[in-house]
């Protein structure tokens, strides 16, 4: 019943969604755009686009600047009609923990004597970078978002200890999925809980698959996988002494294992970026299926994944223009979402 009656405080929310489905980027453009004989002609195909307001409003011929305006409007419009911010906020918490790593480092490296790098933060967060760097500084972490006062301490005692910044980025992305999966189980909507699991599913078997490809010993992946999937740590953790053309029938009972059919058929350097790849696209298709429903929360999850994947595909292409790479191989990294 609690589902039902929430899911009626979302049809204006839902039809605003679908108002603004006209923001999203065909795929004639994008094919039109990877397909272009230059950067430049890849460029103007992406100003001819809703795109284009941000490159006159903020003045900038740099496509970083301008992805990243469009995210922010997103962002800051849906917070303006969803009930539950916390939906959002699923997409911003990435970006809040990039932030805090490279406030972070950027801490240990002025205590060092080295500089702060400030020019790599990104505005995507939902809380502001700001904010987050007057609070570590002053050693004041009581407001921080998240149960950061939690972690930051132990980031900075690994630092003082050993100086390990692998070590600290797998604390804080291990806090970052145990953030998403708090949220997703405060908000009373399967398809929301089901997207935050099978992100998690897909990080843990493309982490599986590295270590694996580096023969890393069994011990590293107790530290490096995610709890809360819809594959249990115990069962990864085994899986990973078998030789990995067996992972994908073992895997195969839930919805992310067929992302590991016929690996064993590609090129070693094409197995990663096809694993994600495949991953996103199964995301994509969950989240389609609530794409005719009028009142389901998840077409809110589903807009936003599918804007983000977009922005993917235009850095994917932009960056690729400028350095000169072939259209097949830069048609081979687009993730297809629709």
């Amino acid at each position: 019943m609690r589902q039902l009656e929430a899911k009626g405080d979302y049809t204006y929310a839902v039809s605003r969604v679908k108002a603004m489905e006209s923001r999203m980027v065909d795929q004639a453009t994008m094919q039109q755009m990877a397909d272009a004989d230059s950067y430049d002609s890849a460029w103007k195909s992406l100003i001819e686009t809703c795109y284009g307001q941000w490159a006159t409003e903020i003045n900038t011929s740099s496509y970083d600047k301008v992805l990243e305006a469009e995210l922010t409007y997103i962002y800051d419009e849906f917070k303006k009609f969803v009930p539950d911010q916390s939906l959002v906020y699923l997409f911003q918490i990435p970006y809040d923990f990039h932030n805090l790593k490279v406030i972070l480092k950027s801490s240990f490296m002025q205590k060092a004597g080295g500089r702060t790098r400030w020019d790599l933060l990104i505005s995507l967060g939902s809380y502001p970078a700001e904010d987050m760097i007057l609070a570590i500084e002053s050693d004041d972490l009581r407001l921080l978002p998240y149960q950061l006062h939690r972690v930051i301490p132990s980031c900075i005692m690994v630092w003082e200890q050993s100086g390990d910044v692998v070590e600290i980025e797998k604390i804080l992305d291990s806090h970052m999925f145990y953030v998403m999966r708090l949220i997703a189980d405060g908000i009373p909507f399967m398809g929301v809980k089901e997207y935050v699991r099978y992100r998690i599913d897909g990080e843990n078997i493309r982490t599986l698959l590295r270590l694996k490809r580096i023969n890393a010993d069994i011990s590293q992946t107790l530290d490096l996988l995610h709890p809360g999937g819809t594959y249990s740590i115990q069962l990864l953790t085994q899986l990973y002494s078998e030789p990995r053309e067996s992972w994908s029938r073992a895997l195969a009972f839930g919805y992310m294992g067929s992302i590991l059919n016929d690996i064993e058929e590609l090129d070693e350097s094409h197995i990663l970026p096809e694993v994600e790849r495949r991953s996103d696209k199964l995301i994509s298709d969950y989240l389609n299926k609530y794409q005719y429903d009028p009142f389901a929360p998840e077409q809110i999850v589903r807009y936003l994944w599918l804007k983000e994947t977009e922005v993917r595909n235009l850095r994917i292409i932009l960056v690729g223009k400028a350095s000169g790479v072939e259209k097949d191989m830069i048609k081979g990294l687009l993730r297809n979402a629709a």
